[in-house]
């Protein structure tokens, strides 16, 4: 058994070592085996949130969600959905945004959800490429950093074949592309083109495995693209090659079989092995077969994976080869918001890791600088994911990092899950899922509310915020709190700490979590506080007429600012040196002003010190 001391002190060590000195972080456990620490590096400035997740813990796993479970939608988001919305509807307990994606919205590289495959791996572009790939391990508790390769092939019944160069995306000329139904309810093809429509296949559509099914119709693409079957898919050609192919090779009711095969590089010839296996009850491949190698083996079977690129972290060390994967020296060098995933040596724990920036309160980071922030963590491989404005860490429904600055969330591809099936730990409460939208308030939300400010709130301020739970007042730091990081209408931020940073005038709502109930409070920012006003002391003597009363003076003292405004209620006090007054402190009037009586002990060498507050004093000798 490990020794207590030593096992604290280590647990210390590894947090300065993982924090800047001038930055201020909290933990919040989650869940058994899930932890948030948020950093607020005050100085750079940076806000990074990290979250660890225990793969062996009991109840952890994780997933892949798809914007509004689909690839493609008819919508201004072509599909894409905030990360917040569907964490909530698939109750996940965490969630980041994933892979990159075009205009279209189908996300740029692989894409698995539940073992199935709804996206090839990214090939290249800019002369670079392919980019790298997270997967899990079939037993949930490994993660997998690899560079895939991809391979389609598309089989006749006599036996001719052609390549099959993607999955639910658009089709380009000459492509032949399949379209099952997470796509959504009909294809994209272009006049010219031509869909064939494959009826009983044996679905779920899985990377390296044979697929077969028949043909049920052939036409070319006029104007309407096709429906996708239930029990199928459409094979889509484009106009040239593909569309001449399918054309003049199949005809209705002919059988037809193709695999979509997924490998590390160098590895396809496996894959195809893996897709000739007999398949278990799950549908996957029932034996791993001579030869065949093991990493070839688990991308056959991997539950969820996701895309991204490039890497940032191999074997402890950092290695940013953004132009080997396509991308270009601006993206890397400048500083953007991030999102990236690491795993520790051992590999038991994943970090998914969010830096805010392009805001006054997080300004960002490089690729590089972003690779350091995960080794600081402790990872060991990392990759890079999406960036920019899709930058969003969701934390029991509630978004704790600030995407585009407050202004909202920008819908995205697909998402990496964390899920626990235990919603507490004794003694360590842990946040409760928020459920999806159209539910009905939860019972007992009166009993606790957010404390607003006592004071006005101005642009710039940084004011605590804190929880009534009945008799109680719980400070903003608690670990019941989960606090959203964004308030509404962009007007502030609150950091796990429960502070709030003013940004922008405007009214907003807070959200937080708190013991099962989702509380929330409007605010309201006012512009920037006005500049407290400088005073001086201003002290005379007023004048002797008869020019015959030496020793007896009147001592007239004002308190004004730099516009001449009076500073009525102040305390002036005086010391008399070589004399004496009955009254050696008062109160000034309306007009700032309070006069003194002083008698002298003899004609001269006296002296007054005038004093109030922090003003500077004033030294008048004996007139």
């Amino acid at each position: 058994m490990q020794n207590p001391l030593k096992l604290a002190l280590a647990l210390v060590a590894l947090l300065f070592t993982a924090c800047p000195v001038s930055a201020d972080t909290i933990v919040k456990r989650l869940a058994p085996g899930v932890m948030l620490t948020q950093e607020i590096d005050q100085a750079t400035p940076l806000v990074i949130s990290v979250v660890s997740v225990d793969l062996s813990a009991p109840g952890v796993r994780l997933g892949v969600g798809i914007g509004q479970d689909r690839i493609s939608g008819t919508d201004a988001t072509h599909g894409r959905e905030d990360v917040s919305r569907l964490a909530r509807r698939h109750d996940a307990l965490v969630a980041i945004n994933a892979d990159f994606f075009p205009y279209t919205g189908d996300p740029l590289g692989v894409g698995v959800r539940d073992g199935e495959l709804f996206s090839e791996p990214f090939t290249g572009i800019r002369g670079g490429g392919p980019r790298v790939t997270l997967g899990v391990s079939p037993d949930g508790r490994r993660i997998l950093f690899d560079t895939l390769s991809f391979l389609g092939d598309l089989q006749t019944p006599r036996g001719e074949r052609i390549a099959i160069n993607g999955i639910n995306r658009p089709v380009g000329k000459n492509e032949v592309v399949v379209f099952s139904r997470l796509y959504g309810p009909l294809t994209e093809n272009k006049p010219g083109g031509v869909e064939v429509v494959v009826s009983g296949v044996n679905l779920p559509v899985r990377a390296n495995k044979l697929l077969t099914g028949h043909v049920q119709s052939v036409r070319v693409v006029e104007s309407a693209t096709e429906a996708i079957p239930d029990d199928g898919v459409v094979l889509s050609a484009g106009p040239g090659v593909g569309a001449d192919f399918l054309a003049r090779t199949l005809h209705s009711g002919d059988p037809v079989s193709f695999v979509l095969g997924i490998a590390p590089a160098g590895q396809m010839t496996g894959a195809y092995q893996i897709a000739a296996l007999p398949r278990t009850g799950h549908d996957l491949p029932s034996r791993s077969g001579l030869g065949i190698s093991r990493t070839a083996w688990e991308w056959a079977q991997v539950p969820s994976a996701v895309g991204g690129g490039p890497r940032l972290l191999v074997n402890g060390q950092v290695s940013v080869d953004w132009a080997a994967e396509g991308f270009d020296p601006g993206f890397a060098s400048s500083l953007n918001p991030r999102t990236a995933v690491g795993t520790t040596r051992d590999g038991t724990h994943l970090l998914l890791v969010t830096v805010d920036g392009r805001q006054t309160i997080s300004r960002g980071v490089t690729l590089t600088d972003m690779a350091g922030i995960l080794k600081r963590y402790g990872a060991w491989n990392a990759i890079n994911l999406d960036g920019g404005g899709s930058t969003t860490m969701v934390v029991g429904g509630l978004a704790v990092s600030s995407p585009q600055g407050g202004g909202g969330e920008r819908p995205v591809a697909d998402m990496l899950l964390v899920y626990s099936d235990q919603a507490y730990q004794h003694g360590v409460p842990a946040v409760p899922l928020l459920k999806s939208e159209n539910e009905e308030g939860q019972e007992g939300t009166a009993s606790a509310h957010i404390v607003p400010p006592a004071l006005p709130i101005f642009v710039g301020s940084a004011v605590p915020l804190r929880v009534q739970g009945g008799d109680k007042i719980v400070p903003g730091s608690s670990s019941k709190i989960l606090w959203q990081g964004p308030v509404t209408g962009g007007i502030g931020f609150v950091n796990q700490k429960g502070y709030l940073i003013a940004l922008t005038p405007g009214n907003g709502t807070v959200s937080a979590l708190y013991q099962g109930h989702l509380l929330t409070a409007v605010i309201t920012v006012l512009g920037k506080a006005p500049a407290a006003p400088v005073y001086t002391l201003q002290s005379r003597f007023a004048p002797d007429i008869s020019g015959q009363n030496t020793k007896h003076s009147q001592l007239i003292v004002r308190i004004i600012d730099s516009a001449g405004k009076p500073k009525a209620n102040a305390t002036i006090a005086i010391v008399v040196t070589g004399g004496s007054t009955i009254t050696p402190a008062q109160k000034t009037d309306f007009d700032g002003s309070a006069t003194f009586d002083l008698n002298w002990a003899a004609e001269g060498g006296g002296a007054v010190r005038v004093l109030s507050g922090t003003l500077e004093p004033n030294e008048l000798p004996q007139p």
